[in-house]
């Protein structure tokens, strides 16, 4: 059956760009330990958002749910210029279609679960950065200046989400993939091979959740298709989250989406300002 390439989601009304079903080379031997072996995974077709979530989408879920806004003061992160207003529960001025920051793998589930959706898998967000040909880039295997916003881009910090489309887009026409922030995926950090079966997408299992693609504040050696951080309750201003749902979702995935939205509101959370 033939399928949209783009479609607008309804829920919170972002662009979704699908990915077929088919295998891909995950990993490379180039680089660090973790990225390595590369080896061959299959996927199941998915729609995944061609951009990562931007302050101005986090507040429509904020106003609808109530959920607390992303504003901390704390010691060992810099969040100034990156906190809400509490009391407005508002962005800063200037950034509302920059990546929403300072949100904890929990805060980015619980936004994809009020939107009918669910993170990425670590192999799904790779898949849709590179395609299918072990690219390092999403244009390729050379780094190119001004297709993307890492550390070599000098922007010293986010930049708006559509800033570096279309050059900088993955053969999926997926943008933003690498530099501007770190994105959370629902896998627990674990060694290579991927096995989606092995326990590393468990949504309920404690440790560590990969992050992947770099941010503004790495250089090209990170912001690359193949990096992955591994992080568990970190918030920082380098770290946001993009999207993802099977291409054939069932009402019983649905309804556990529901669920982990409702648990969310029980999640301790940082002290906030």
């Amino acid at each position: 059956m033939s399928r949209q390439t783009v479609i607008i989601w309804k829920k919170d009304l972002k662009e979704m760009v699908y990915i077929p079903s088919g295998g891909f080379l995950m990993g490379t031997d180039e680089s660090l330990s973790n990225e390595s072996p590369p080896h061959t995974v299959r996927l199941d077709a998915f729609y995944i958002d061609r951009y990562p979530v931007t302050n101005e989408e986090y507040k429509r879920f904020v106003d609808a749910t109530d959920y607390p806004v992303p504003c901390y003061e704390v010691d060992w992160v810099e969040t100034r210029g990156y906190n809400w207003n509490p009391d407005t529960r508002t962005p800063p001025g200037g950034k509302e279609k920059h990546p929403v920051v300072l949100v904890s793998w929990e805060d980015a589930r619980a936004y994809a679960a009020w939107a009918g959706k669910r993170l990425p898998t670590e192999a799904e967000w790779e898949r849709a950065a590179r395609s299918t040909d072990g690219r390092r880039w999403p244009w390729g295997n050379e780094f190119v200046h001004g297709r993307c916003n890492s550390k070599e881009s000098g922007s010293g910090g986010t930049t708006p989400v559509r800033e570096y489309s279309v050059a900088g887009d993955s053969p999926d026409r997926v943008g933003d993939m690498v530099g501007n922030v770190w994105e959370w995926t629902s896998t627990l950090f674990r060694p290579y091979p991927y096995d989606a079966d092995d326990g590393r997408e468990s949504q309920e299992a404690n440790g560590w959740r990969v992050l992947r693609g770099g941010s503004w504040q790495n250089d090209l050696d990170r912001a690359r298709c193949t990096a992955r951080l591994d992080g568990d309750f970190l918030f920082f201003n380098n770290v946001g989250f993009r999207c993802a749902v099977s291409a054939e979702m069932s009402e019983s995935e649905h309804n556990e989406y529901l669920e982990i939205f409702r648990k969310a509101f029980d999640v301790p959370r940082p002290p906030k300002k």
